[in-house]
């Protein structure tokens, strides 16, 4: 397990406002840009978005996730398909499934999912779609203390957010396969990277196993000190993505994680690992202009900024945002 410094913990149940939410986190936000929340009161919804994801990732046919292939951030990537870090020539080990918007049925009608989704999933659409507007209004909370953090408007961040058919927010599954013992295997389950948007939430199950390590924008990014995360029961674990860090100047940080095998291996080998991801999007066309002085950002973080193509200052859409993050650092093994 992480120390407790590494990543701290925070109870949003008991902090009702976001001026107190704003206090509580805004040193993290600035350090690594990485917290748990707790008292978040989406466990058992979690739960059951797991239940979900395991029996798609185990049962759904091949024809099925096929015919739902990746398409512009949505859709099935297959095992060994991403390549997270282009730096790495070993693909990550894992495959997934991005489901964007689902609107919710009204007055007895069924779901609209916003792309195909295979019939495991679609069996479901209701409770992935109720889950996706979970994921949203906490995120809307916890984007008014980032606002009150910097000594903005409350809605400053929440009005550039919204929830609907032409969002551009990803409700992702996760499925890592079991390494046996004595396998030779690359240890890069997802290469370093950072997210694109404006924050994440990760739910993790414990028999799945750790590997999550950030690294902290104070360490080099040659040699630096990758750290643990670890779990905390029932947590779901918060991150600052590169749209909030270009629109607060980098007083918010999105920091570099990837998700690592032990080394060496144990002896008995790795169990298969599910993760839950929330990528929350601004709105297509907010524009993320640096809302502080590009003056105050230090030489160190637009540095850091630039590494990314991120320019301090300049007016550009969240939706052109999205797309250059994609292009130039997502990509598809053939």
């Amino acid at each position: 397990m992480a120390p407790p410094q590494a990543v701290p913990v925070i109870d949003i149940s008991q902090l009702d406002d976001p001026h107190s939410l704003a206090d509580a986190i805004k040193d993290t936000l600035a350090s690594t840009g990485f917290l748990f929340v707790t008292g978040h009161g989406l466990e058992h919804q979690a739960e059951r978005m797991f239940d979900i994801s395991e029996r798609f990732f185990r049962d759904e046919t091949d024809d099925e996730k096929l015919r739902c292939a990746y398409s512009e951030n949505k859709g099935y990537t297959r095992f060994s398909q991403e390549v997270l870090d282009p730096t790495r020539p070993a693909p990550d080990l894992k495959e997934g499934f991005n489901t964007a918007h689902i609107q919710l049925g009204e007055n007895g009608n069924p779901p609209v999912p916003s792309q195909p989704l295979p019939n495991l999933l679609q069996q479901h659409a209701a409770e992935l779609a109720a889950f996706q507007h979970a994921c949203f209004s906490i995120c809307q909370r916890l984007l008014q203390a980032f606002a009150v953090a910097l000594d903005l408007p409350v809605d400053f961040f929440t009005s550039q957010h919204h929830a609907g058919p032409d969002s551009r927010s990803i409700l992702r599954f996760l499925h890592y396969p079991a390494i046996p013992a004595g396998a030779t295997v690359d240890p890069n389950r997802a290469g370093a990277h950072t997210d694109y948007g404006s924050l994440t939430c990760l739910f993790q199950r414990e028999d799945g196993g750790e590997g999550l390590q950030i690294l902290p924008s104070t360490e080099p990014l040659e040699g630096g000190r990758w750290r643990d995360v670890g779990m905390v029961r029932g947590a779901m674990l918060v991150n600052v993505g590169d749209a909030i860090e270009l629109w607060s100047g980098a007083n918010f940080k999105s920091t570099l994680h990837r998700v690592v095998l032990p080394t060496p291996l144990p002896p008995t080998g790795v169990p298969e690992r599910f993760s839950i991801a929330w990528f929350n999007q601004p709105s297509p066309q907010a524009s993320l202009r640096t809302c502080v002085p590009v003056s105050t950002i230090s030489p160190e973080d637009r540095e850091r900024m630039a590494r990314k193509g991120v320019e301090p200052g300049k007016d550009v859409t969240a939706d052109a945002h999205l797309e250059a993050r994609l292009k130039s650092t997502y990509k598809l093994a053939k």
